[in-house]
């Protein structure tokens, strides 16, 4: 099947959502464009792994060293996926769907990984260089996100992973909201 212009086209993007060992504190990052905090974030690129993007991010953005070592000696300890977002809420990310042409639009699928490490040695290892838009990190505790504006659903996002991963319902991945479709009496079988 061709691909034709009113074809929806995907941005895949990894969102990291580090937290504490006990999940009771969160880094979020500061970047010069937004305003406001948000989870590390970056588009994977075409024909590029989930796993080489992750990579990619921490050192492009963070500037931390992607091999094992620099990895550990950064406090990051483990990662897996968290969920996927985007595909129910279409304009969840508007930046992308405003670009003119319409070939150049995109609707923003979202990988989050949960990613666990000791803070407070991640923001000391962290140097963003000066092409990355990441001004620094920020440790909250987990309960002050209900009072704090984040960058567009990141507080909704935390929320749901957490609470997932809680009830061992990782990782969170769309069902679709309308399957299997309602019946209506019309459609029901005749008795008899």
């Amino acid at each position: 099947m061709p691909l034709r212009d009113q074809d929806a086209r995907w941005a895949i993007g990894l969102d990291l959502l580090f937290v504490d060992a006990a999940r009771q504190h969160v880094a979020l990052i500061q970047r010069q464009q937004e305003g406001v905090l948000a989870l590390l974030g970056e588009n994977l690129c075409w024909g590029e792994p989930a796993a080489a993007g992750l990579l990619r991010a921490l050192r492009e953005e963070l500037g931390l060293e992607s091999t094992t070592w620099g990895l550990l000696r950064a406090g990051l300890r483990s990662w897996r996926l968290g969920g996927l977002f985007g595909l129910d809420q279409p304009a969840r990310d508007p930046r992308f769907l405003a670009a003119p042409p319409l070939a150049e639009r995109a609707q923003v699928l979202s990988l989050v990984y949960l990613v666990e490490a000791d803070l407070p040695l991640l923001v000391q290892a962290a140097r963003p260089g000066p092409e990355s838009s990441v001004l620094g990190l920020e440790v909250l505790p987990v309960v002050a996100l209900q009072q704090q504006q984040l960058f567009l659903d990141h507080a909704t996002l935390i929320r749901q992973v957490l609470d997932a991963e809680r009830a061992g319902r990782l990782p969170l991945l769309p069902v679709g909201s309308a399957w299997p479709l309602p019946r209506s009496d019309a459609d029901a079988e005749p008795v008899g």
